[in-house]
């Protein structure tokens, strides 16, 4: 019985030791699989961090125009600001369809489609927008994302920003007549985020964030250029508060400045 008994002993030992080495033999291709799998993808995480989109400017386009408006512009009515005593206290003349002309400003124009795919560089100077004459200045403005917004208040009148976005995070702040500026950035594209002041509600602004550089306002005279285009095929879209959305396909060639023009009309 007690022969029978090393021998059992003996067998299980080998058993033991064989199922030891089996586990770590295991362990050990186990953790060189995980290596490996770390080291393919670390090439990959520096290949998305260098895949912000550089312009070659030898064969850089752009894209002017002019934005348009058919018929007799809709009369708007005079904004009454004598509320406040720091305020102008003539009637100012409304936001919302601003024609000078025929022309039609404050149309906001982005390319929707045909950019190449990556990231572009975010600039590093920030947009500003002034409260002037209990007024945004600019009443529409695009930025990128995570470009910096720097909020003036230059009037004697104290105001109250309020930015009502549904896919940034909504903030509402105060602004004391020529303080210091707020600073803001959003971190999703979005477009025609609405800002009001709660305290004068005639003040509104449009603030567009886009993912990419290539997009304008209309001026007075109701004019727009895009540059440092990449040759290609867009889709060019022009935004207005009140009017819609239009598109125009624009094929931009090396060092070419294409025409795009748009016209609106009374809905």
């Amino acid at each position: 019985m007690t022969r029978i008994t090393l021998i059992h002993t003996d067998q299980t030992r080998k058993f033991q030791y064989s199922w030891t080495a089996f586990f770590l033999a295991t362990a050990a291709i186990v953790l060189a699989l995980l290596s490996g799998c770390k080291s393919q993808r670390a090439p990959d995480n520096a290949a998305a961090k260098a895949a912000t989109i550089s312009i070659d400017p030898a064969t850089a386009g752009s894209i002017s125009g002019m934005v348009s408006f058919k018929g007799a512009p809709p009369k708007l009515k005079p904004l009454d600001m004598t509320q406040d005593p720091a305020c102008p206290s003539d009637p100012q003349p409304a936001d919302g369809v601003a024609v000078s002309g025929g022309r039609l400003a404050d149309v906001f124009l982005y390319i929707k489609e045909g950019l190449p795919q990556g990231t572009f560089a975010v600039p590093t100077e920030s947009v500003a927008l002034d409260q002037k004459g209990c007024r945004y200045v600019p009443h529409v403005l695009g930025l990128m994302t995570g470009q910096q917004l720097k909020i003036l208040n230059s009037d004697k009148a104290d105001h109250n920003i309020h930015s009502m976005s549904s896919n940034n995070p909504m903030w509402n702040e105060s602004q004391t007549a020529n303080s210091k500026p707020v600073l803001k950035s959003f971190a999703n594209p979005e477009m025609m985020i609405p800002v009001q002041c709660n305290q004068h509600p005639w003040m509104r602004a449009y603030i567009n964030v886009m993912s990419h550089p290539y997009f304008a306002v209309t001026g007075a005279d109701g004019s727009f250029t895009i540059k440092n285009l990449p040759p290609g095929e867009y889709t060019l879209a022009a935004v207005h508060e009140k009017l819609g959305e239009q598109v125009l396909k624009v094929k931009v060639g090396p060092k070419m400045d294409s025409d795009a023009r748009f016209t609106f009309s009374a809905q």
